[in-house]
């Protein structure tokens, strides 16, 4: 009988918040050898990306597009550095419904799902501070 409990995989990715990430992945390129040959936008979230991997895990570099957007207000409340990090689980939805069980908050209050991949995050209130982003590829 296979494994079907709800399960972290791996670190699917580390994400920091800058104000230009054109400059940061300049920064991280000339210090530690990085290239940061990916990068999209995301409209619906008022951010661009810049991105690359070490290993199988992804670094990506976030950049408001928006005052509003969420980025934006986590600079302006805590400046530049760690924003979150992101765990590629298998069985999301039982996940969550295990969460929802136990209290604990999420962000959105349903997964966002688009193309392959379904995501959520568990608030920092939950985590000793640290913002979560759980992800699952289908």
């Amino acid at each position: 009988m296979p494994d079907d409990k709800p399960k972290v995989k791996s670190i699917h990715e580390v994400v920091v918040a800058v104000k230009d990430a054109g400059k940061a992945a300049a920064l991280y390129e000339e210090l530690f050898g990085l290239k940061f040959d990916l990068g999209w936008e995301l409209p619906w979230e008022k951010m661009k990306v810049k991105a690359t991997r070490i290993g199988e895990t992804q670094f990506h570099l976030i950049e408001p597009t928006s005052p509003d957007s969420v980025v934006a207000k986590f600079i302006e409340k805590k400046g530049e550095g760690l924003n979150h990090i992101c765990f590629k689980v298998s069985g999301l939805s039982k996940m969550i419904e295990k969460f929802r069980e136990k209290g604990i908050r999420l962000v959105p209050e349903k997964p966002v799902s688009f193309g392959n991949i379904s995501y959520i995050f568990v608030h920092p209130s939950m985590t000793q501070g640290v913002l979560v982003e759980l992800v699952e590829e289908t």
